[in-house]
């Protein structure tokens, strides 16, 4: 079947990542625990009430209540069963060896974002780094939202959505200018993170990072500064290379190497 122009693009890195999906597809993290109780509560409290002063709709609340309740029951036992014994173990690369400060994931997938570098002169260029990495066992797309800006050539808002395999690690990157216009000093990108779970949840792989929060959203404002001074030149003022979306790390590399990373960066 065609698909339909609604349907996004996924960009996936320029290197793609083999490794299959692996572990549990449906939740049952704490959260679902915490629902389920309070749902099976809530249904046993209300029947056992409805029986006693309106027996003949007493049957609601166990249904709308009672329903949802054995779903999270079957989530949390599916969540054992399928859990993978051999799955592999994350590099976590942004906090270990590329040394990121995370303070947090979304939905698994940890993410920093910043210039570099973050001080140029008006007609100068710079390029904004996305990095990313999937601490779950399950593919994740992640939808990344750029502000708009129009000082850099951004007059509006634009979106990219990025594979990640299981595990892996990988960096998006685009140039941006500083135009004549803009006023010197401090100014900031905002990025908005949202993931997606196409082939269900997965199970966190043994070497990440846990003891951060797991959000839904991520919001990062990625800062540069325009130097006061003469601008560039035309003769100094750079073309401007294509996006790039490259692999860092894949959980099926033993050692991963980080010279695609230093040949981005140049």
């Amino acid at each position: 079947m065609k698909p339909s122009d609604s349907t996004p693009h996924i960009l996936h890195t320029e290197t793609p990542d083999p490794t299959p999906d692996a572990g549990p597809r449906l939740p049952g993290d704490t959260r679902t625990w915490f629902y389920t109780i309070v749902l099976a509560i809530a249904a046993i409290t209300l029947t056992a009430v409805g029986i006693r002063v309106v027996p003949y709709i007493s049957w609601i609340p166990l249904l709308a209540l009672g329903i949802p309740a054995a779903y999270g029951v079957w989530c949390i036992y599916t969540t054992h069963r399928d859990r993978a014994p051999d799955a592999p173990r994350s590099h976590s690369i942004l906090a270990g060896e590329l040394g990121f400060d995370l303070i947090a994931t979304c939905r698994g997938v940890a993410a920093t974002a910043f210039f570099m570098p973050d001080s140029v002169n008006h007609g100068g260029a710079t390029r904004l780094y996305l990095f990313l990495e999937n601490y779950m066992s399950r593919q994740r797309v992640v939808t990344a939202r750029f502000g708009h800006l129009p000082g850099i050539g951004r007059p509006r808002a634009t979106l990219e959505h990025l594979h990640l395999a299981a595990g892996q690690a990988a960096v998006y990157s685009f140039p941006v200018q500083a135009g004549a216009d803009i006023p010197s000093g401090f100014h900031r990108l905002s990025v908005t993170l949202r993931v997606q779970q196409p082939e269900g949840v997965g199970q966190r792989l043994q070497g990440a990072r846990t003891r951060i929060p797991d959000m839904h959203i991520l919001r990062f404002a990625a800062p540069f500064e325009v130097a006061q001074g003469r601008p560039e030149t035309a003769a100094q003022q750079p073309l401007l290379a294509a996006p790039r979306y490259i692999s860092l790390a894949s959980v099926t590399e033993k050692d991963p190497p980080l010279a695609r990373l230093y040949d981005l960066i140049g």
